[in-house]
């Protein structure tokens, strides 16, 4: 079942930041942490008013937008958002009305 969503930036931006090393760690540490059945990524173009700061991720439902992802981030993305459902604080460059 799933019950996460994790868009990862693909704008020509966010890809010459290194997003697809970042869709890869996320591949990667989804499986790792045993969460494949429950969270789905999907790569994404440019989100606009963060064009600049990337790699850019927003993950549903918290509504959180990530930027200046590494592929060092990914792992405490997954445990700390997708797993459990708390914001990686220093990574969070803004938030979704409606977020839970």
């Amino acid at each position: 079942m799933t019950r996460a969503h994790v868009l990862i930036c693909r704008g020509p931006d966010c890809t010459s930041r290194g997003s697809h090393d970042v869709y890869t760690a996320f591949a990667g540490e989804v499986h790792a942490q045993g969460l494949s059945g429950a969270v789905v990524q999907t790569q994404c173009g440019c989100v606009g008013p963060l064009c600049g700061r990337g790699p850019v991720v927003c993950s549903y439902p918290s509504g959180v937008w990530y930027a200046a992802v590494a592929p060092a981030d990914v792992a405490g993305i997954v445990r700390e958002d997708l797993g459990r459902g708390a914001a990686v604080e220093h990574l969070v460059a803004a938030r979704l009305e409606g977020g839970e």
